[in-house]
């Protein structure tokens, strides 16, 4: 992996570059194929099943849970689970039907597809496919075979055919709030509990880990168990190809509770990130042993324990400051997680503020920022309309989800 990249900078050869980057999918991928297995016992139990989940805002550790960082290093997360507009906006239906063929269909998309052979849903990797989340729940949750088979033996098995309703409704596109890999998660948790699968929370992580290795999105573990699971989330991994996620659930004093409830804003900033190479960059200079990147991940971590202790203790001042530490940190790591408009807003509010934090990646899309004692939402809101007038810049419709 190294080498290739070495190769690449020093030769300025973008196929080596490139290469670096295959090496990476290809190993993850192997390893996540190698425990795929067809499950025979599945049968549909029920004629509609729905499963709604929340979305999530990271609070430390993010980026430690990529690869291959976590996998040489393991990661560290600290997350809390969401509503947004008062809802759960990540949707998944699945609905059985007489015909022996299986249908997707995602309103949000504005997509459909019908089918009723196999080997069109044995087919991934296609990254333009319409259908690929979709196909890759089916094929980590066994209810499709790797190769071979008829679809029309396994569905009469099954019970049945069945449509594959998913939809996420008034997030918009590049939020950083999790909503592709949450989904992922809320597929695989339909799925299980329409089939009859038995599950734990283990599974359902380790088997929306696989979905994203099929899918090679390249993205982290943390996502799908913010959203997965309600509440304040420590999640961590040892180092090794196989990620095995260890999350505990984090209680703290009611009166920090209420505090953060009342002190906790999302702002939307209008403007969905840009730029396309953002995990290509940030792996880059981990790959390249860049010691700014080298630092900042390791001290990442290092401080979502620290906040985990914080609010543990129901220190809510020394979480926000440790928050503002990591905004810090995430610029070492991506310098792309800020731009001019993100530096205007948390400029326009700076001294009504203790912490501030963009989500996700950032670049675009929601930030999130601790208020200091005695200030309200409304004065944030007062304050953003006349700073930034008629754009979309304002206070989100949030609840933490404890």
């Amino acid at each position: 992996m190294r080498l290739h990249y070495y190769l690449g900078v020093v030769l300025e050869d973008e196929n080596e570059i490139q290469e670096c980057f295959h090496i990476i999918q290809a190993e993850m991928l192997e390893a996540t194929v190698k425990s795929l297995s067809y499950n025979e016992n599945a049968r549909i139990v029920t004629d509609r099943h729905t499963v709604n989940l929340p979305l999530r805002v990271n609070w430390g550790g993010g980026w430690s849970d990529t690869p291959p960082y976590c996998n040489e290093n393991g990661g560290t997360v600290l997350n809390v689970a969401i509503l947004l507009n008062g809802k759960k906006p990540v949707e998944v239906t699945l609905e059985r039907i007489d015909e022996l063929k299986i249908v997707f269909d995602s309103r949000d998309m504005d997509v459909h597809g019908e089918f009723d052979t196999i080997e069109p849903l044995q087919a991934t990797g296609d990254p333009f496919d319409p259908f690929a989340l979709q196909k890759a729940c089916l094929l980590a949750c066994g209810i499709i075979p790797q190769k071979g088979y008829k679809l029309e033996d396994i569905l009469r098995r099954l019970g049945g055919g069945f449509v594959m309703h998913s939809e996420v409704t008034d997030v918009p596109k590049g939020s950083g709030l999790g909503t592709s890999s949450i989904l992922s998660a809320a597929c695989v948790k339909a799925v299980f509990e329409f089939t009859g699968i038995e599950f734990t929370e283990e599974d359902l992580y380790a088997h929306v880990l696989a979905m994203e290795q099929i899918m090679s999105t390249g993205g982290g573990w943390q996502d799908q168990v913010g959203g997965a699971t309600p509440g304040l989330k420590y999640i961590s991994s040892m180092p090794g190809l196989k990620q095995e996620i260890k999350v505990t659930h984090v209680e703290i004093p009611e009166s920090a509770r209420k505090e953060l409830d009342e002190r906790f804003v999302l702002i939307y900033t209008g403007q969905r990130r840009l730029a396309r190479n953002l995990l290509r960059d940030v792996v880059g200079r981990y790959v390249g042993n860049e010691p700014d990147s080298l630092f900042a991940l390791e001290e990442i971590q290092k401080t979502a324990a620290l906040m985990r202790f914080e609010l543990e203790r129901g220190n809510v001042d020394g979480f926000a400051k440790l928050l503002d530490y990591h905004w810090e940190l995430s610029e070492k790591v991506d310098a792309g997680s800020s731009n001019t408009l993100i530096e205007q807003i948390f400029s326009s509010i700076e001294e009504m503020i203790d912490g501030r934090l963009v989500c996700g990646a950032g670049g675009g899309g929601f930030l999130q920022v601790i208020l200091k004692k005695g200030i309200t939402r409304e004065d944030v809101e007062k304050r953003l309309n006349e700073v930034f007038m008629d754009s979309l810049v304002g206070v989100a419709d949030c609840k933490l989800v404890w």
